[in-house]
């Protein structure tokens, strides 16, 4: 699933692209897609001559701002895509396009999905906060480690805690791991046991591996590709996700896998300790 790097790298490609454009209409060839807050002939209706004043990242959600006082959505789900058109480019509206955003100048932008697990909406800004329920932003300078340690509060594995979308936004399951070793901690580690250095190592963490996902232009494992549709670099940099049985880049020791709440968890049994 595209995380807090992969979105932020497609936000700033599109919002170079789009910021100004006219929206002349959308189509809509998967109408379940539309299945959060409106339907797809709403989305239609509210987008249709709206011009695209910004683009914005929260989260893993794609917000377009429109010069009414709508904000069109997209969440990319697992395998998600959003790509830019020009006049000449190569895309091809094919049988994963289940969204197509026409432009003025027939500039077009694509959101593919093999999967089908992703998600349009157009809500009132006003609605923002309220429909999407969302911890803080990780990157943002609103975050500190004093409000982290703040939220450590139970008894939660720290790997879940990570994952929760409520309680900090845009962290999926890579960059979890990636965190977790950075900071030296394993993920079944209880939230509510870390004392300030563990938490403060943690916040550095999130920090400095986020901050190298989105230099790196994201994680392209699979599906991931950029607005332009070219790959990211991250894969390259990981240390422990993907990597089992395959020796830990500090220690030596063989990385393990194992799962937590339904998630895929790789960690390094001497680096990380419980």
């Amino acid at each position: 699933m595209p995380e807090l790097p992969e979105v932020e790298t497609i936000k700033r490609d599109l919002k170079k692209h789009v910021t100004g454009k006219m929206i002349s209409r959308i189509e809509i060839n998967l109408p379940r897609i539309a299945r959060k807050h409106c339907n797809q002939d709403e989305i239609v209706i509210r987008t249709e001559r709206r011009t695209i004043k910004e683009v914005k990242r929260r989260g893993k959600f794609l917000l377009f701002y429109l010069d009414s006082s709508d904000i069109l959505i997209f969440h990319l789900g697992m395998t998600g895509q959003l790509l830019f058109c020009s006049i000449d480019s190569p895309f091809e509206i094919d049988k994963y396009t289940h969204i197509v955003v026409r432009l003025k100048d027939n500039e077009k932008i694509l959101f593919r999905d093999p999967r089908q697990f992703g998600q349009v909406f157009v809500i009132n800004q006003e609605e923002l906060s309220d429909k999407l329920d969302l911890g803080p932003e990780p990157l943002s300078d609103g975050f500190t480690v004093e409000i982290l340690y703040s939220m450590l509060n139970r008894p939660t594995k720290i790997k879940s805690f990570l994952l929760d979308q409520k309680k900090i936004a845009g962290i999926g399951n890579i960059y979890a791991d990636e965190i977790l070793f950075e900071a030296g901690l394993h993920p079944i580690k209880p939230a509510n046991s870390l004392n300030k250095g563990e938490a403060t190592r943690l916040f550095v963490a999130i920090r400095n591996v986020l901050t190298e996902g989105v230099k790196q232009r994201g994680t392209s494992i699979s599906d991931y590709v950029d607005a332009s549709g070219k790959k990211g670099n991250m894969q390259n940099k990981h240390r422990v996700y993907g990597r089992a049985e395959k020796p830990c880049p500090r220690c030596g020791t063989n990385i393990k896998r194992t799962v937590i709440g339904g998630r895929g968890t790789h960690f390094c049994p001497r680096c990380q300790k419980t």
